[in-house]
């Protein structure tokens, strides 16, 4: 399989499967009918597509006799564990700092409700949340900027300008989005790029993209009273 082929699954394929995703019932329950319900079973199988498209990605560098550090992930396996440990421990923080803040205070229920979707409501939702957040940090990173934007280097695009269409894609494995989404998601996509390109490394987006989408899960404590 050529890399030009394998460009166009990871950068066409994967974001058309995450959109049609978000078309579906289970999705659509959730963000569009606002059906608390669905949490648990929407972000599980979101983890399941990450895993997934983590695997075809190394089997696609496996294939190339490539592994993780040519595209920037240079962590052995025991500082990999020592930094999920370190998460954990940091996230384990969060998570206790808000259940001990929410204990006596008041939440409105429409309030709460108007909270979108995807910002943990509930300690069990908060629970997964850590996991999801580990999920969508790490491999989201290794897709979405150190493979696409190497084979994209590698086929001739200048390194800052392929952050852009990398960008596109990590966009749309967000799923159907408006244009004030697009937004919200393309300009992280864009600085973690600029990060991965100057430093070719990714657990400097990794971390921050970990510590962006983690501090999510103090949403909840903005409708308090």
């Amino acid at each position: 399989m050529s890399k030009k082929i394998q460009l166009f699954i990871v950068m066409l394929i994967f974001p058309l499967v995450y959109v049609l995703y978000s078309m579906t019932p289970i999705a659509k329950e959730l963000f569009v009918n606002n059906n608390n319900d669905y949490y648990f079973l929407f972000w599980i199988i979101v983890i399941i597509l990450h895993i997934s498209t983590f695997c075809i990605v190394k089997r696609f560098l496996k294939i190339e006799n490539e592994s993780l550090i040519d595209i920037g992930y240079r962590l052995t396996h025991k500082k990999t564990f020592l930094f999920i440990l370190i998460y954990f421990i940091i996230s384990f923080l969060v998570f206790g700092f808000t259940e001990y803040t929410l204990r006596g205070l008041e939440i409105n229920e429409n309030d709460l409700k108007a909270l979108s979707p995807f910002f943990p409501r509930n300690s069990s939702q908060r629970f997964l949340f850590i996991f999801s957040v580990l999920c969508s940090a790490f491999f989201e990173e290794i897709i979405y900027r150190g493979f696409i934007i190497t084979r994209l280097v590698e086929l001739g695009i200048n390194r800052w300008i392929a952050i852009l269409p990398a960008g596109v894609s990590f966009v749309f494995i967000h799923g159907v989005i408006g244009f004030s989404q697009f937004t919200f998601y393309f300009i992280p996509a864009v600085i973690f790029g600029v990060i991965y390109v100057l430093t070719r490394r990714l657990v400097f987006s990794i971390i921050i993209h970990l510590l962006f989408n983690l501090s999510a899960m103090m949403a909840v404590l903005s409708i308090v009273k």
